[in-house]
């Protein structure tokens, strides 16, 4: 399987009268946007542009994607979720870079995310150095929040799709090829990637070719799949739980994995597994997974993430000792140290292991203070979440953890931890 992505660098956006990228300059139609994402669950939409070092907030962030499109099988992107279902991960992709499509959640949810492209905010999150596309839709009076969110998350990879469009045709900046066919792999350490993914409930879940994972098993997936859209995000209800599906198209872990696949290891695969809220499946996935990666992938080492809060932490535990005792393979954690306002050390691990021995944190409880905003986007307030300080336009007390980006359970971060 052979992947190669077109990357496309966009310097600015405006809104103009016809849609097209000019000079590295995105210039979007506005009503044409609008027009694209429009739906009976919403009663209306504003298609807005955020500016990198505008200081502009955005309130209730919902995901976020890089625009993308498959353009020898325009129709397969996203599959089974906008596009028709076929597993991807070969061919072409093209991908613009310095731009994302932001939702804004216009509805109240559980454990909301914000972001702020100020200075400040730029040394915490990437996502405050890029340009944003946000996507504010209102809900219609009496739709079901289920029916909003779902037609959110599809707005957004409709609008993520039509703008990478623009750029089918022209020469990339630059171009990747992904590719696990090597030679001379055979004596490399074969390493693989357990994806644990956090699937609940409806609208609080992962998707793979656009089906949630909420009762599925543990299922193996070539790391290109991941890469080209196979995998999106819908958790909203706990939206700093979980990373978006661009963090998912630019998977650290993988891209480290394939950098180094041929010249210390070799990659052995992807499997993605649901931390469930039930024990008996907890021990049923970790099994399975632990199978999978031993007998399938044939791997020696194995590196785990989570989503989700506390008790996804024990799915990752039992996983530990499935490969660890049972099979004879390696594995290192990588987990961001949250249960604890205090960063106390001793309370940021709830599951017991003797064989949890090499740990990556990707950070711990932290807070900043972001200046007033010269603009706003978006209209839900969480004036008061716990200590942490929400307002509109005033100064805002945010934790990392809050500010889309600002931690990462699958690595996508700046941040990291030391025990002393």
């Amino acid at each position: 399987m052979r992947l190669e992505r077109l990357y496309y660098d966009i310097d600015s956006v405006r809104f103009g009268d016809r849609s097209c990228i000019e000079d590295r300059a995105l210039i979007l139609n506005k009503e044409e946007l609008e027009k694209l994402v429009s739906n009976s669950v919403f009663s209306r939409v504003v298609i807005d542009i955020a500016e990198p070092g505008s200081n502009t907030r955005i309130l209730n962030v919902g995901d976020i994607t890089q625009p993308t499109i498959r353009p020898d099988e325009e129709d397969t992107t996203f599959p089974g979720l906008i596009g028709k279902m076929k597993t991807v991960g070969d061919s072409r992709t093209v991908m613009l870079r310095g731009i994302v499509v932001t939702e804004v959640v216009e509805l109240n949810v559980d454990i909301p995310s914000f972001l702020q492209l100020s200075d400040e905010a730029v040394d915490i999150t990437e996502f405050a150095g890029m340009w944003h596309v946000a996507i504010d839709a209102y809900p219609t009076p009496g739709v079901a929040k289920y029916d909003y969110l779902c037609a959110l998350h599809l707005a957004s990879k409709h609008v993520a799709k039509y703008i990478a469009s623009l750029a089918v045709g022209k020469d990339p900046d630059e171009s990747k090829v992904f590719s696990l066919e090597r030679m001379g792999t055979q004596k490399l350490p074969r390493v693989a990637y357990l994806a644990n993914v956090f699937c609940h409930r409806p609208y609080t879940e992962s998707l793979i070719y656009g089906a949630s994972m909420l009762e599925s098993l543990p299922t193996i997936l070539h790391p290109n799949e991941i890469l080209d859209g196979a995998l999106t995000n819908r958790d909203y209800d706990n939206a700093t739980n979980a990373d978006p599906t661009f963090v998912w198209q630019n998977h650290p872990i993988i891209l480290e994995l394939f950098r180094r696949h041929g010249v210390d290891l070799e990659f052995a695969g992807v499997v993605v597994s649901n931390v469930h809220h039930e024990l008996t499946w907890k021990e049923r996935n970790a099994a399975m997974s632990a199978t999978l990666l031993n007998n399938n992938l044939c791997a020696d080492a194995v590196i785990l993430t989570k989503e989700g809060g506390g008790h996804p932490q024990v799915d990752i535990g039992l996983a530990v000792d499935w490969l660890e005792e049972r099979y004879g393979i390696k594995t290192a954690i990588v987990l961001v140290e949250m249960l604890s306002s205090k960063n106390d050390s001793h309370g940021q691990i709830i599951f017991k292991s003797e064989y949890a021995d090499a740990m990556v944190s990707t950070g711990c409880f932290a807070t900043v203070t972001l200046p007033p905003a010269k603009k706003t986007i978006g209209t839900v307030l969480h004036e008061r979440i716990g200590n942490i300080s929400i307002g509109d336009t005033g100064e805002m007390i945010i934790s990392h953890r809050a500010l889309k980006g600002g931690q990462s359970q699958l690595g996508w971060t700046r941040y990291g931890s030391l025990k002393f």
